[in-house]
């Protein structure tokens, strides 16, 4: 990777995920902008040096993916060979029946948020809410108030830059917490190794288990398919109002369009649309948090059955001493309904292709680095480990299928051809 061209060969090589990090630090050089192929991107006004191209490469998970750093963890036993730190993991959901009903599963990283502001163990939480450059985007909000954090709760599946103020909110010297998506909580994990408000001012980093989102492409075919064109939405509702609730499209007009979650996803997960850094991502399940809250679908696909009758249950996960506590605590506080305990081996089953991205995680950095890409690194994440579940003959086919999608083009932003749903 050249030293000059680090943000533009991160962005060609399908890396990027639009996080705004980079513009945060660097925000006199570096602006988020909607790109031509629709996605959020760094757009740089003013190259960025040499040291501030070294710097860039310590967090942004264009590069590299951290887990949890081993100074963080209270209990190397405590690290499954899979899923990594594990302090703690419930099966749980939000005490409120309306948040349950209205937040993306059971509401659990919505009560876990609401236990920390109403408590004063922080003035403020990070989180995105819907809406954004584009109707269908999400936007990286600061809420102060119980009503706020409600009103954002559920998933958004679309480009989103959590990160493009954080360090600005920093600078007022309050307390947070932040709720993201892995990728952008390993690239704050990475920064607090040289900034010391990261660990000093944020309280808890959050996340929900993360299988990916809607490239621009997709969702403008989605709309179509629908007889919606996106110049005409006025707001998306990815899920909520149930597990996982209906998708929501509100027009200009006033009118609504209401689909199933399997509508707009699919039945089979191996089929989703998403861009290419989320394919080839090493962890959906938050290694570098505090805490981490899943859905408990089997085979992580839900039924019409399931969607009909299922009030919502999370998986709930403390990775840190710190998680663990602030888990207990929204229990005890009744902010979370304990609905039992569960294992490791359960988010094998909840969560299967996740364990296949694991798996194969460095035999398709081997098939970027083939097609002459730089590839993505790995930090506490146990990559090389993992890769000894794959036979020699697996893992030169994945190998070489990564590289052979690459050189058709399957990484770039722009590709959009029917061929992009193969993985």
């Amino acid at each position: 990777m050249t030293t000059n061209n680090n943000i533009e060969q991160i962005i060609e090589e399908g890396l990027c995920i639009g996080c705004g990090l980079c513009a945060g630090v660097f925000p006199n050089q570096v602006q988020m902008q909607v790109s031509p192929s629709g996605h959020l991107r760094p757009s740089e006004s003013t190259p960025l040096n040499s040291q501030q191209n070294i710097h860039l490469q310590s967090f942004c998970p264009g590069v590299v993916q951290s887990g949890m750093p081993s100074d963080k963890v209270l209990n190397l036993e405590n690290i499954d060979p899979t899923w990594g730190p594990i302090e703690t993991i419930v099966r749980a959901h939000s005490s409120d029946a309306k948040i349950r009903h209205k937040a993306a599963t059971g509401g659990g990283l919505t009560a876990i948020s609401l236990y920390l502001l109403e408590s004063g163990k922080v003035d403020s939480v990070l989180q995105v809410a819907g809406g954004g450059l584009k109707a269908y985007f999400g936007h990286s909000q600061l809420s102060q108030t119980s009503d706020d954090v409600i009103k954002s709760s559920g998933s958004i599946y679309a480009s989103t830059s959590p990160l493009e103020n954080l360090l600005k909110i920093l600078d007022t010297g309050i307390t947070i917490a932040l709720v993201a998506k892995p990728c952008d909580i390993s690239a704050v994990r990475l920064l607090g190794k040289k900034d010391p408000r990261i660990d000093r001012q944020i309280k808890a980093l959050l996340t929900p288990v993360c299988g990916g989102f809607f490239p621009p492409f997709a969702m403008e075919n989605f709309l179509k398919s629908i007889g919606a064109d996106e110049d005409d939405v006025q707001s998306v509702s990815y899920r909520g109002e149930g597990c996982p609730g209906p998708t929501i499209i509100r027009l200009k007009n006033g009118e609504t369009i209401t689909k199933t979650y399997l509508d707009f996803w699919g039945t089979d997960s191996s089929q989703w649309y998403m861009p290419w850094r989320c394919r080839i991502c090493p962890d959906g399940s938050g290694e570098a948090a505090d805490i981490v809250s899943g859905d408990t679908w089997p085979n992580c696909e839900p039924t019409l059955e399931v969607m009909e009758n299922d009030l919502g249950t999370n998986v709930v996960i403390g990775r840190t001493s710190r998680g663990a506590e602030i888990i207990n605590g929204a229990i005890k506080a009744n902010y979370l309904n304990l609905e039992g305990d569960a294992k490791p081996s359960d988010l094998d089953y909840w969560q299967p292709h996740l364990v296949k991205k694991r798996v194969t995680a460095d035999a398709r950095y081997a098939g970027m680095r083939a097609a002459g890409q730089i590839g993505l690194s790995t930090l506490d994440l146990r990559t090389n480990d993992l890769k000894g579940c794959m036979n020699k003959s697996d893992y030169q086919q994945e190998s070489e299928g990564t590289a052979r999608r690459i050189k058709m083009g399957k990484h770039r932003d722009d590709f959009s051809e029917e061929s992009s749903q193969s993985s």
